[in-house]
């Protein structure tokens, strides 16, 4: 099923635009981050705290962070729920509604909850354990590598967290959709585990297991193509035709890169609309090579 989800997608570059919508907003902008900004040294981190809350505009300011951090996630979120709401009714052979961004809008919302509480533990951790790390002198391996080894259980938690608010959600949003109800589609989660089976969790483990793998080589490869033009930049050269020329390649390999991204995301969606019974021609629901999907 799933190779027959990679050759239609192959063959319809138009769902790669919805799908690299959703990646972008997901984890997608993780290598464009990693490669552009620069992680704060340990003076900074040190006197980052006491400044913050010294400022005159304590408490106000801590108030303007949450508020913008929140404010930025409710806008990944909508941006991720109108790139699937669209991958969503392809499956379906349908057009997709603005109900639908509502509809997956919720269950990523619930889903946050968990994933929040996690992000909560885990910097509580880093703020313990950080700056004891970064303070030790000419200690091997670096203090970025001691910090995620003694933090590493903790990761690993979060990430299983992630990938199982993600799962809920994607669940969850396709029963809203059809039905309209938020309580149904919580409650039907169980539900539509035990019927996609061992085939959707093996479509799970492979999906993350790709996406991470897409990840960690789409990241790579920005920082090696960044790592001349940072160089030119940071030694005070001017911008000649030579720069002008390596930063347009640069953003133009960054966009194929998001678009495979979308080519990556678009796939594990169509699969999991197939195993839960979604995209079909007419009651050929077990025939997956036989789905069409409108232009």
């Amino acid at each position: 099923m799933a190779s027959s989800v990679l050759g239609l997608i192959a063959d319809r570059p138009h769902l790669w635009l919805p799908g690299a919508l959703a990646w972008l907003a997901t984890i997608g902008w993780i290598p464009l981050v990693v490669t552009l900004v620069q992680p704060p040294t340990a003076g900074e981190l040190t006197f980052l705290g006491p400044r913050f809350y010294t400022s005159g505009l304590w408490p106000l300011n801590l108030v303007l962070l949450g508020a913008a951090a929140v404010t930025v996630a409710v806008l990944l979120l909508l941006l991720a729920a109108l790139g699937n709401a669209v991958l969503l009714a392809a499956g379906e052979r349908r057009r997709p509604w603005g109900r639908d961004v509502v509809a997956l809008l919720v269950p990523y919302l619930i889903a946050c909850v968990p994933v929040a509480f996690a992000m909560l533990a885990l910097a509580v951790a880093l703020i313990a354990i950080g700056p004891s790390e970064f303070n030790r002198p000419q200690a091997d391996p670096g203090p970025v590598v001691r910090t995620a080894g003694r933090l590493a259980p903790l990761l690993v938690f979060s990430a299983i967290v992630v990938v199982g608010a993600g799962t809920f959600a994607g669940l969850a949003g396709r029963v809203v959709v059809r039905s309209g109800s938020v309580a149904a589609g919580v409650t039907a989660v169980p539900g539509l585990v035990r019927r996609a089976g061992r085939a959707g969790v093996l479509h799970l483990a492979v999906t993350v297991g790709v996406t991470f793998a897409y990840l960690v080589i789409a990241t790579i490869l920005m920082r090696v193509l960044w790592a001349p033009i940072a160089e030119l930049i940071e030694g005070g050269a001017a911008i000649d035709l030579a720069t002008i020329l390596l930063l347009v390649g640069f953003v133009a390999i960054w966009l194929c890169l998001v678009l495979g991204g979308g080519a990556v995301h678009a796939w594990g969606s169509m699969t999991a609309t197939l195993l839960l019974g979604g995209g079909t021609t007419g009651a050929a629901s077990d025939r997956p090579q036989e789905l069409q999907i409108d232009r």
